[in-house]
């Protein structure tokens, strides 16, 4: 009789189940390699918006302000940096009447267009999904609900994500961050150093609250990014430390899906990840324009 060559069973399950190994020991691999190539785009999305922050403070002979008023008719830092990614034909696209609320269709160009620069790709890819606010408030109809361009990168307020530069005097380099409500931060008063003071970082955007609707967007601090109205859309702060997942429900915080660390943007141009375990007095350190403190002759702790 001849011999069979065909696999038994038993072989043909060994082959599957080596296979299976192998596969499973590729995919976190695969996983890692395509986490950082993203991350590496977020790296060099933040280096182009430190380029455009520094170009226009260059130009304007100081850094972009965060927003000129507190309601839905003014543009974000955001906003006003455009011209200096090469995207000037959304920022002259304007309506240049201020008493006309950003929602307006006449705005559609220069509020709904997504930009790919503002957008991790660890997070998600562009898209006009966000709401526009309303002074805190539900958005008003249809053409103010998921139509908005929105963004992963928020600046650093200071100490506290809604600092405001007070309407007589400079702002206090203690607790004032370089992109703010009302700020108009001069290099020079930048007294901590350009390299070592962060002013773009990644934004972490909490879990959505059952219920929320369309106030959604607003809870998360992820609305329209290129209008004044929502503070912790535009402006972040490190006075809680960095969040330390997906899960944190704090919406005033940096953080992103890099897995544990965010990264930053500082005022020279270069980028920093640094770890989300970062001691608390460290981050201040960072994000103060003048509090006199290295970061780096901090002893960081362990992080608690």
């Amino acid at each position: 009789m001849k011999n069979s060559r065909a696999f038994t069973l038993i072989e043909l399950l060994v082959v599957i189940a080596i296979i299976g190994v192998l596969v499973g020991l590729l995919l976190p691999a695969v996983q890692q390699a395509r986490e950082a190539a993203r991350r590496i785009s977020c790296t060099n999305h933040l280096k182009q918006i430190g380029l455009a922050v520094a170009l226009h403070a260059d130009t304007q002979k100081h850094f972009p302000c965060g927003r000129k008023t507190r309601d839905p008719y003014d543009v974000s830092w955001a906003f006003r940096i455009l011209p200096f990614l090469e995207q000037t034909q959304i920022f002259d696209a304007r309506n240049p009447d201020t008493t006309v609320p950003c929602w307006d269709r006449s705005n559609s160009t220069a509020f709904r267009t997504p930009v790919d620069t503002f957008y991790c790709p660890s997070r998600r890819s562009p898209a006009a999904d966000r709401n526009f606010d309303n002074n805190n408030k539900a958005p008003v109809g249809p053409d103010a609900i998921g139509v908005a361009a929105g963004g992963d990168y928020s600046s650093c307020g200071g100490t506290y994500f809604n600092y405001a530069t007070p309407s007589s005097g400079g702002p206090d380099p203690k607790r004032a961050g370089v992109i703010h409500t009302f700020s108009e931060v001069r290099p020079a008063q930048i007294t901590d150093g350009l390299s070592k003071t962060m002013v773009i970082g990644d934004r972490h955007i909490p879990p959505a609250i059952s219920g929320a609707g369309v106030m959604e967007h607003y809870n998360q601090g992820d609305t329209a990014v290129f209008v004044s109205d929502t503070p912790h859309t535009l402006f972040r702060d490190t006075a809680r430390g960095l969040a330390s997942s997906p899960l944190d429900t704090n919406n005033r915080k940096f953080g992103s899906l890099h897995p544990g660390v965010t990264q930053f943007v500082m005022c020279d141009g270069h980028v920093e990840a640094l770890s989300n375990d970062m001691d608390i007095d460290v981050l201040l350190k960072y994000a103060a324009i003048g509090d006199g403190d290295d970061p780096s002759d901090i002893d960081e702790g362990d992080g608690t």
